[in-house]
């Protein structure tokens, strides 16, 4: 078979950052227009608008005969970036270079970079021209030899529930049963074997709720034995599905393909009606649309994710919509529930049916609770207490005033508001608020954001901060969080700084820490970078401030430790004379343009 590209066009070209050499230069076809953005970390993302095969990535590099570009390639899995090469350009062309890797089915992929060697070296990432190639031209995946569902799918926390069995009372197939189940042609390994095929025929038995049928997933227990429901407030609730709709019913051809539940109805579904692919809501079948023109058999990635009240909806990695939701009763399913019987559909019989193949489903449930042991760094190292001026988030609204300063202008017109990092957008006090034990500080496309400092001007501590981010928007630039010790007289030049968790992307793969010189016009610094981390998860940071040190760490393991250093250009790099931490998630770009994203907090506790 011939290979197949899969490049997509300029629209489908995102990138964290540029220089003015924008991301869609890379698929314009001509070498003499370059991408370029500067940071370890600076992403380029290409999505390919539904998942296919990718097997081969072409890379032509900006000055490539004379740079070694760093980098990694990294496919979405569907829940995380997921690194395939991990490495360098040749140095030797500015032309295309291949870069192969075991195939894996993905709907975008991500070049993440780490600067260039050669000809000098620097942080800046460039590229003239990026193809995303098959290279088997086999676009389905490979095929496999499963002969059961529970080899393609891990149904381990799942029940299935199918169109036979009596009336208003369909048979259901519980774990352990499960593992060794398959019914062909309702719940079997698809031609293909790389998916399982969910069919519900009109005539199929129907639950004592429902009119119409289905072969369909119900989220249970860890382990598979009792039903789950989870609630939408308290913690942070995903499922990821990957799938596609491969046949509808006559008359009226519609199929829901997956869907978050409520304790009597849905909450909202994925739903093909015809070629038309919706998302619903409970009010309304016709939600939101997410394309008008689906092909049978196209495979497409749906994400929920479900936290403080809210319902985020991806659709092949965009956020589509945001449904308010808060109900304790939720669990997730998937699978084919036909949306047509007997009564509207002919003819009424096993040849008429509903049909959904499911490639790969994964669900997670963060409650918010401590990670494991020894993750903590004041647990390794034995810290001690924390101090009162540490805050779980236990509480709802603002952040506390005995802890926290929030800004208290009145800038562009409204209380509680600062200009912004750099004059970019504002800096607002009603960005940061707390709810369901977490503190959620929110960048907008706006520009306008969050800032926090902590009520405590030291100099000396220990401070550890559990912390995660996410882009919330499609595009746009990104937002920069960070933690880090601010020197109490400002001017860090004079009195240098501690930025010790930096990265510029919420969604980065790689954390950065610069340390800053006290006495050092120069603003002489030591940087220290960690790859990969996946900052969309959460992590424990800490920082530990003594007389002799700095250290850092993350989930209780060493990063960087520095001392000393003091020279004719900069004092010792521990001499920080005081200062307090802050929380930011800074805008770098302007007053627009802004891709939205959020910087949650879990808990920060300090130390003496």
């Amino acid at each position: 078979m011939a290979e197949a590209e899969l490049t997509p066009g300029a629209s489908g070209v995102t990138a964290s950052t540029s220089d003015g050499n924008e991301a869609a230069n890379v698929v314009d076809g001509d070498l003499a227009t370059r991408w370029s953005g500067e940071g370890d970390g600076a992403w380029l993302q290409l999505d390919l608008g539904a998942t296919h095969t990718v097997d081969e990535v072409r890379l032509a590099v900006h000055r490539g005969d004379t740079r070694r570009n760093v980098f990694e390639l990294q496919y979405w899995s569907g829940s995380g970036w997921v690194t395939v090469y991990d490495g360098e350009s040749g140095g030797g062309t500015t032309g295309f270079e291949s870069f192969a890797f075991e195939p894996v089915q993905t709907s975008r992929i991500r070049y993440l970079g780490h600067g260039y060697e050669g000809g000098g070296e620097g942080d800046w990432n460039s590229l003239t021209e990026v193809e995303i190639w098959n290279d088997r031209g086999d676009d389905g995946g490979g095929g496999g030899d499963a002969e059961l569902p529970s080899e393609v799918l891990d149904l381990s926390d799942w029940k299935v529930t199918l169109p036979i069995g009596d009336d208003e009372d369909p048979t259901e197939i519980f774990q352990p049963e499960l593992d060794g189940y398959a019914h062909d042609p309702y719940f079997t390994v698809a031609d293909s074997g790389d998916a399982v095929r969910f069919r519900a025929p009109v005539n199929g038995v129907t639950t004592g709720g429902s009119s119409y049928p289905r072969s369909e997933l119900r989220e249970m227990e860890p382990g598979g034995g009792d039903e789950t429901e989870w609630s939408s407030t308290s913690g942070t609730h995903t499922m990821t599905v990957r799938e596609a709709f491969t046949h509808l019913p006559e008359d009226k051809p519609e199929v829901v393909g997956a869907q978050i539940h409520g304790g009597d109805d849905d909450v909202t579904t994925v739903r093909l009606e015809g070629e038309e692919l919706w998302l619903t809501d409970p009010d309304t079948s016709n939600h939101h649309l997410l394309d008008d023109a689906y092909e049978l058999g196209t495979v497409f990635e749906i994400r929920y994710v479900v936290s403080g009240g809210e319902i985020e909806i991806y659709y092949n990695g965009r956020l589509e919509t945001t449904l308010e939701h808060r109900d304790s009763t939720n669990y997730f399913k998937a699978g084919a529930y036909t949306q047509a019987n007997c009564g509207n559909s002919s003819p009424c019989g096993s040849s008429n049916y509903g049909e959904v193949e499911i490639h790969d489903v994964t669900v997670t449930h963060d409650d918010g609770d401590r990670p494991a042991e020894g993750t903590e760094a004041a647990e390794r190292y034995g810290w001690g207490d924390p101090l009162p001026i540490s805050d779980e988030f236990d509480y709802t609204g603002p952040v506390d005033p005995e802890r926290w300063a929030v800004p208290s202008g009145d800038f562009g017109g409204t209380e509680g508001c600062w200009e912004g990092h750099a004059g970019n957008g504002r800096r607002c006090a009603e960005n940061s608020r707390v709810a369901n034990g977490i503190m959620t500080m929110t960048g907008e496309a706006d520009g306008d954001t969050g800032w926090l400092r902590q009520e405590l001007d030291t100099r000396y501590g220990r401070w550890e901060i559990r912390s995660r981010s996410r882009n919330t928007g499609g595009s746009g630039g990104t937002y920069h969080p960070l933690h880090l010790i601010w020197p109490t007289e400002g001017n860090r030049l004079e009195n240098g700084e501690y930025d010790w968790v930096e990265y510029s992307d919420p969604d980065a793969g790689c954390v950065t820490s610069f340390m800053h010189y006290p006495e050092s016009p120069t603003d002489e610094k030591e940087r220290a970078d960690l790859c990969p981390v996946d900052m969309t998860e959460w992590h424990n940071f800490a920082f530990e401030w003594t007389p002799d040190t700095l250290v850092g760490y993350v989930d209780g393991e060493e990063w960087f430790r520095y001392a000393d250093g003091a020279n004719e250009d900069r004092g010792d790099i521990q001499d920080v004379p005081s200062g307090h931490l802050n929380i930011q998630l800074d805008n770098f770009t302007g007053e627009s343009g802004l891709r939205p994203a959020v910087f949650e907090v879990d808990w920060v506790r300090v130390y003496d």
